[in-house]
Formats: structure tokens, sequence, C-alpha cells
């Protein structure tokens, strides 16, 4: 969910600079690292960061090249803000998810993007590391390739969305 909280901040930041994994109930630390990957991700999938930054450390690290890195929940939160300004779908579809037993979890995926005149299918393999419940550690490769003829094919409807906007 996003917008203005009043005060400035994006909404997304409401309850992340406060709340912590009790926010969602110890069930967080019960869950498996496969099953907390799985909540993070449902999470995005909703466009609800809220409930995704409770699911990430204070130090998550987050690795997409070319992207900066992001070393805590606040840069994280402000990138996730910006990568899905325009999203109004964000779908995630499994190949194969597991965990390898240290709280290390891997991921084969397409991820389903739109909005903002966007229509992408990414090929993504990701590696999350858990914690304690939490995401410490988020890295997805990806062909840049793939992403950068997505992006062409949708660049007419992106740009008629800029130009409506």
């Amino acid at each position: 969910m996003r917008g203005d909280n009043g005060d400035g901040r994006p909404y997304a930041w409401r309850m992340s600079s406060q709340a912590g994994p009790t926010a969602i109930g110890n069930a967080s630390t019960e869950r498996s690292a496969q099953e907390v990957v799985q909540a993070f991700m449902s999470a995005l999938e909703r466009l609800d960061f809220d409930a995704a930054l409770l699911l990430a450390s204070p130090e998550i690290r987050w690795i997409n090249a070319p992207w900066k890195t992001a070393s805590n929940k606040e840069q994280f939160g402000k990138t996730l803000d910006w990568m899905f300004k325009d999203t109004t779908r964000f779908e995630v579809q499994y190949f194969d998810i597991h965990e390898r037993g240290d709280g290390v979890v891997y991921t084969d995926r397409i991820d389903v993007l739109e909005g903002g005149g966007m229509s992408m299918n990414l090929p993504v393999q990701g590696e999350f590391r858990v914690k304690d419940g939490l995401v410490t550690e988020w890295v997805d490769r990806f062909s840049w390739m793939k992403l950068l003829g997505d992006l062409g094919r949708s660049l007419p409807r992106i740009i008629a969305h800029r130009l409506r906007g």
C-alpha cells in the first residue's frame, strides 16, 4: 500500500520504522526459512510493503546489480518504493523453491510485473538468507537482455502512460 502518512513519509514506512517481528506475532520465528521467504514474496505480490518490511531484518542486504545494494531496512524500503512506483501487478510464479537447511532458500521463478505501461515476465534465480524469522539477504540474478527486451516492447505503452500522467 502506497500513499502518504501525512508526514511526508511513504506509507510503506508507517509501521516499518516502529514495528519488528513481534508485530506479526511469534509465528515468524517458528516458520521455516522457506515459509518466511514465501510470506515475504506474497506480501510483495500484494504490494503490501508494510508486511514485507516486517519480515526484513534491520540489516537486510538486497543485491540486484546494477542497482546499488541496499544494506539496511531503510534503504531497502526506499528501493522497493522506487522499483514498484507504478506497479499495479506483481506476481511470482515459482518453478522451484527449496531450503538448503541452513536458512538459505533458493528460488527459480518468473516475476510478472505490470504497471505504468510496462509489462514484464522476467525469469529470476533468487537466493535468500533467513535468520530468526527475518530475511537478512536477498540476491536476484536475471538476464538483462530479457529485461531490456521486455522494456523495449513496453516502451510505447510506457510513453503513453507518462504523457497521460
